[in-house]
């Protein structure tokens, strides 16, 4: 890919439900593509059209480690960091992970951005605001999040990660930036996932009840 690239990005977590769109979208533009997953959710079905068209390149590798990273050719004008397990039935099954690339992946991440000159983005979510006490929330809403409930693995692994970015801006002048994520759903999104909107439809083909958790009102802000 070498010489020939006019632009190129780096997506880790690309062959996840958001990352393999993702890195659909950035074909589209004109910008090859490489993508790093270690397909501990995500799979390679997810991309295997793109791997038909040129421009993209797919590199099995763990976003944590640092041997992948070096692996990597090129240099990178776009770095987006998409690895993360993001459903509970997916964190909660591989809950140090998820801590260990929200951390130490991010940092990594980060740090080829800066090494290559790249601009940054990191993939949040609606979880840093833990289990809000304003609806809708504003972007200058902190939260209300539980560092050692069931569901703080995830909320604390973004949360760090904000934190690093944020940093990593700050001290280095990294041209970095932060996306929240709120409830999403399409196409690619497994079915036993575990979030509402898949859940909702595979019950509705299934022909049985609806699972409404709670008193049934609350709300969801979906994407």
């Amino acid at each position: 890919m070498g010489g020939t690239i006019r632009r190129c990005a780096l997506v880790t977590g690309g062959a996840g439900f958001v990352g393999s769109h993702l890195c659909a979208r950035l074909l589209d533009a004109g910008t090859d593509v490489v993508c790093l997953d270690n397909l501990a959710t995500g799979t390679r079905a997810n991309v295997a059209e793109l791997e038909q068209r040129p421009g993209f390149r797919f590199v099995r590798g763990d976003a944590t480690d640092l041997a992948a990273w070096q692996a990597l050719p090129g240099r990178f004008g776009l770095v987006l960091h998409f690895a993360c397990p993001a459903s509970p039935a997916d964190y909660l099954r591989l809950p140090l992970e998820t801590l260990e690339v929200g951390s130490t992946g991010t940092r990594l991440a980060l740090e080829r951005a800066r090494a290559d000159g790249a601009r940054f983005v990191l993939a949040s979510t609606s979880e840093v605001y833990g289990d809000p006490l304003e609806h809708p929330q504003r972007e200058g809403y902190w939260g209300n999040v539980n560092p050692v409930g069931p569901r703080s693995v995830y909320d604390e692994s973004k949360r760090f990660a904000e934190a690093l970015v944020t940093v990593h801006r700050a001290v280095h002048g990294t041209d970095a930036a932060i996306v929240r994520i709120f409830n999403t759903y399409g196409p690619r999104m497994r079915t036993g996932d575990g979030r509402a909107v898949p859940t909702f439809i595979t019950q509705a083909l299934d022909g049985v009840p609806l699972t409404v958790a709670g008193d049934g009102g609350q709300t969801r802000s979906l994407c």
